[in-house]
């Protein structure tokens, strides 16, 4: 006896459904049967494997360089509010020391001009700011008040 299955022998003759002798349409066993068209398989030309392995390269790039990038990135956007940056923390409200010369204490170098000054008063400002700039000195020149003429101050004209 053998080890392999054993199958059954057809019997001889017509089986139903299958006649013994073929169709007027059907090959006969001594005409090649049609077979059905296969693949050829994977086949690229090199433009195209170029195309394939520079998408495959773009993506494991990708995929590496993600992680490090979104870390320096987020390190890069945190870091506008620490206090190690190179510009001076806000100062707390009652910590503020007000200047010595009080408030307009910078503006002492310039003339004042008001409205309705006549030709006059104009003139001498700017004389006393062209005195004051040859001697250099902005600060403690003599800031005398402008000088008021007799006539009431002309209206401002529009």
């Amino acid at each position: 006896m053998t080890d392999a299955p054993h199958t059954p022998e057809r019997p001889p003759g017509p089986t139903p459904g299958h006649p013994t002798e073929p169709s007027a349409g059907a090959p006969g066993t001594d005409e090649p049967v049609p077979r059905l068209p296969r693949g050829r398989g994977m086949r690229f030309s090199r433009p195209e494997l170029l195309r394939v392995a520079g998408l495959a390269i773009l993506l494991v790039f990708l995929l590496v360089a993600q992680r490090p990038c979104a870390d320096a990135v987020s390190r890069f956007v945190t870091g506008f509010g620490d206090q190690g940056s190179a510009a001076a923390p806000l100062p707390r409200p009652g910590t503020v020391d007000e200047p010595a010369g009080g408030a307009g204490s910078d503006l002492g170098g310039y003339e004042p001009l008001r409205p309705g000054m006549t030709e006059a008063e104009i003139k001498a400002a700017i004389e006393r700011a062209r005195a004051r700039a040859r001697t250099g000195s902005g600060e403690g020149s003599g800031r005398a008040a402008p000088a008021r003429s007799s006539s009431p101050p002309a209206p401002p004209t529009r």
